[in-house]
């Protein structure tokens, strides 16, 4: 009789663990401190590093694939770390956030950034200017490249194809 409660025990103790290793949220299973688009802004001005905007849908596979898949790689996650300050952006979220002062939904930032489809990354500078965008799904070697060309002396001097065939 014992061995079978311990049975039990045991099976819903595996049970409960394998429900909350999966329900991890999506951010915490990228390894990126997503921060708050003002913060991000605000930082960016004393460190001169871009801010890296991904704009995202509950709904979208793709982000959520590339949330799971190409942030989590090291060689993305510790350039996105070292170099950017990285800002989560839900196209249909009704979140309050403060962008060049104003304060607006992430939908309506969404909006006035024209974004279109999901996922799209968009490069900031402090000041709020767009640097430059990507719409679409990356995997983890062309979001490495994209991220290197953003911050690369040849950004805006060349294409991004011609830096990526390049290098």
């Amino acid at each position: 009789m014992k061995h079978k409660s311990t049975h039990v025990i045991l099976s819903v103790l595996l049970t409960l663990l394998f429900i909350s290793a999966n329900t991890i949220p999506s951010e915490a299973q990228s390894g990126i401190d997503w921060t708050e688009l003002a913060n991000a802004q605000e930082r960016s001005i004393d460190n001169n590093k871009i801010v890296f905007v991904f704009v995202e849908a509950e709904w979208c596979g793709f982000c959520k694939r590339m949330k799971r898949d190409v942030f989590p790689n090291p060689k993305v996650l510790d350039l996105m770390l070292d170099k950017y300050y990285n800002v989560l952006i839900d196209l249909e979220s009704k979140n309050e956030i403060t962008f060049n002062g104003e304060t607006m939904t992430e939908r309506e930032f969404a909006r006035s950034m024209e974004v279109k489809q999901t996922p799209t990354m968009i490069f900031l500078d402090s000041e709020g200017e767009e640097l430059g965008r990507q719409p679409g799904y990356l995997d983890k070697d062309d979001l490495y490249k994209l991220l290197r060309y953003v911050i690369s002396e040849d950004f805006g001097v060349v294409s991004f194809s011609e830096f990526s065939a390049g290098r």
